[in-house]
């Protein structure tokens, strides 16, 4: 929506001066925001980074291993009147979700929950533990990272607490995974991508071609904005 401010301030500028390319700016402007409101090019953007990473074949797991399974942080609050599992954003609660199916297929496995809470009693790493344990999954099994506050930190931590040499599944979204794998990667950390919460789904009975102008759609644009700007942000400013 800050892209279409700008462009619609810029066009009413042209407007009251008069411009000759007034007109043609009005003309972009109402056609960018069709396009980016209109379901069909946002989805195949928000396809296009989804797809890097097929959901985890558990079946190509060698058991024998031991595997640190890394839930990313996403967002909590911490309500006292709430179980723990509510106080998680859906998008952590997916997560976590994802990384207990994998716990539970595994014989050697531990979870590893992250991310702190910025002035809140507790961490997003701790709720995620009482979240996962009130699922069923034993507190010898749970380590927490309880510091980081973005990505790169959570990679950090990880390599700082448990060093490099361990068989790590980073579990977050699906828009996310492209730029989460690069991030760890680059702590010298192997890692084995389980990508979840998909914001597309090919669903073969459901329309996925362009539809009328819709609040969705411009939010489905804006999170592919938001993922590119911010793997932008870590190659030019924070990556070595």
């Amino acid at each position: 929506m800050l892209y279409f401010i700008v462009w619609g301030l810029f066009a009413y500028w042209l407007k009251r001066n008069k411009h000759k390319l007034a007109t043609l700016v009005i003309a972009l402007g109402i056609v960018m925001f069709l396009v980016c409101s209109t379901s069909y090019v946002p989805k195949k953007l928000i396809a296009s980074i989804e797809s890097a990473y097929a959901p985890i074949d558990l079946q190509l797991l060698d058991r024998s291993k031991t595997y640190y399974i890394h839930v990313l942080g996403s967002g909590a609050t911490t309500d006292s009147r709430l179980p723990a599992s509510m106080n998680l954003n859906q998008e952590t609660l997916v997560r976590l979700a994802e990384g207990i199916r994998i716990l539970n297929s595994l014989d050697q496995a531990v979870l590893v929950t992250s991310a702190a809470s910025k002035n809140r009693p507790k961490s997003q790493a701790e709720l995620s533990k009482e979240a996962a344990m009130s699922l069923g999954v034993n507190e010898a099994k749970i380590q927490m990272l309880e510091t980081p506050t973005t990505t790169l930190e959570e990679a950090q931590a990880f390599k700082k607490e448990f060093g490099t040499n361990k068989n790590v599944i980073i579990v977050t979204s699906a828009l996310h995974m492209p730029r989460a794998v690069e991030i760890f990667k680059d702590q010298g950390l192997i890692v084995i991508p389980a990508p979840s919460s998909y914001d597309y789904k090919a669903d073969g009975h459901r329309y996925n071609g362009v539809t009328l102008p819709s609040f969705s759609s411009l939010e489905l644009m804006n999170r592919y904005h938001v993922a590119q700007l911010k793997h932008l942000y870590y190659r030019v400013f924070m990556k070595k």
